[in-house]
C-alpha cells in the first residue's frame, strides 16, 4: 500500500470507527443508566408511539379502577344504611304483630304506637342522612331511573367503559315507602294502630315497604358483582399491557452490558488505530533524502 501524506485514509477510517463506537457506546451507557430501550422517539419512533399509547392506556386504567373501587364504595355505603333501614321496618313489622291481638291494654298500644313512630323517624333520618361525601344517597336527589355513571374504562365509548348503577340510589323515606302519608293505607300512626284490625292490615304495608327496600340492596349487590368482575378483568388487562409496553420501552440490562462492553473495546482499538496510523504517516519522513 502507498504511503501518502495530503490524505491519511487509515485516519479517517479509524477515527470513524471510533466516532461510531464513541456513539454506541453511549447509546448504551444512556440505556444501563435510564433502565430504558427507547430514551427519545429518534432511538425508535415507530416503538415509541406505540409505547406512548400504550401508556395513555395504562394510565387511564390506573384511573378506571379507582373509579371502579368508588363506585363499589358508594354502593356499599348505600346498603349499609338500607340494611339499618330494613331492620327499623322488621321491628315495626313485629309490633304491628303484637298490635294486632286483641288482648293489650291500652297502655301496651301507646308505647307501640310510640316505639313505632320512633323508627319510623330513625328511617327518615337514614334516608334524609344516608350520603357518600357530598352526595346524598337515600333522599331522593339521585335520579334512580338514571342512576350513577361509573367510568370502567380508559376510553369515551360508553358502551365498553362505562357502568350505570340502577335502582339503588333513590328516596327511601316513610312517605315514599309508602308506609303512612297521603298516598298511604294509612295516614299516620297512630291511625294505623288505632284497632286491632287497622295493625293488621299495617302488616301488609310494611312487607310491601319491605320488598321494596331489599329490591334496592339486591340490585345493589348485582352492581357490586359486576364492579367485581370488572375489577379483577382491569387487572389483567393493567397486567398484560404493562409486559407490552416493558417488551417495547425497557432495555435488556444483560444485552446492554455486553454492548457496552464491546463498544468499549472498539473504541480503545480504534484509538490505537489512529496513533498507529498517525505513525505510519510519520514514516514518509525516512525515504526523503539526508
Amino acid at each position: 500500500m502507498s504511503i501518502s501524506i495530503n490524505t491519511n485514509m487509515a485516519y479517517l477510517r479509524a477515527t470513524n470507527a471510533y466516532n461510531a463506537a464513541g456513539n454506541s457506546l453511549n447509546t448504551s451507557l444512556q440505556r444501563l443508566t435510564t433502565g430504558y430501550r427507547i430514551n427519545s422517539a429518534a432511538d425508535d419512533p415507530a416503538g415509541f408511539y406505540y409505547a406512548s399509547n400504550l401508556n395513555t392506556q395504562l394510565s387511564g386504567m390506573r384511573i378506571a379502577y379507582s373509579n371502579v373501587q368508588m363506585g363499589y364504595n358508594m354502593a356499599e355505603t348505600a346498603v349499609g344504611d338500607l340494611q339499618s333501614i330494613n331492620d327499623e321496618l322488621q321491628r315495626i313489622r313485629d309490633l304491628a304483630t303484637m298490635a294486632s291481638n286483641e288482648t293489650l291494654t291500652d297502655t301496651q298500644k301507646t308505647e307501640i304506637v310510640n316505639e313505632v313512630q320512633s323508627r319510623m323517624d330513625e328511617i327518615n333520618r337514614l334516608a334524609k342522612d344516608s350520603s357518600f361525601g357530598d352526595i346524598k344517597l337515600l333522599d331522593g336527589s339521585i335520579d334512580a331511573g338514571a342512576g350513577v355513571r361509573i367510568q370502567i374504562g380508559a376510553n369515551s365509548d360508553p358502551e365498553l367503559n362505562s357502568l350505570q348503577i340502577k335502582n339503588v340510589f333513590m328516596k327511601t323515606d316513610t312517605e315514599s315507602l309508602n308506609i303512612t302519608g297521603s298516598a298511604a293505607m294509612f295516614a299516620t300512626v297512630e291511625e294505623a294502630f288505632a284497632t286491632a284490625s287497622a295493625a293488621a292490615k299495617f302488616i301488609d304495608e310494611i312487607d310491601a315497604a319491605t320488598d321494596i327496600v331489599e329490591k334496592q340492596i339486591s340490585q345493589a349487590g348485582i352492581a357490586q358483582n359486576r364492579m367485581d368482575s370488572i375489577l379483577a378483568s382491569l387487572n389483567t388487562k393493567y397486567e398484560n399491557y404493562t409486559a407490552a409496553y416493558s417488551t417495547v420501552m425497557e432495555a435488556d440490562i444483560a444485552a446492554e452490558t455486553a454492548n457496552y462492553t464491546r463498544n468499549m473495546i472498539l473504541q480503545q482499538t480504534a484509538a490505537s488505530m489512529m496513533t498507529q496510523a498517525n505513525s505510519r504517516a510519520l514514516m514518509a519522513l525516512s525515504l526523503l533524502p539526508q
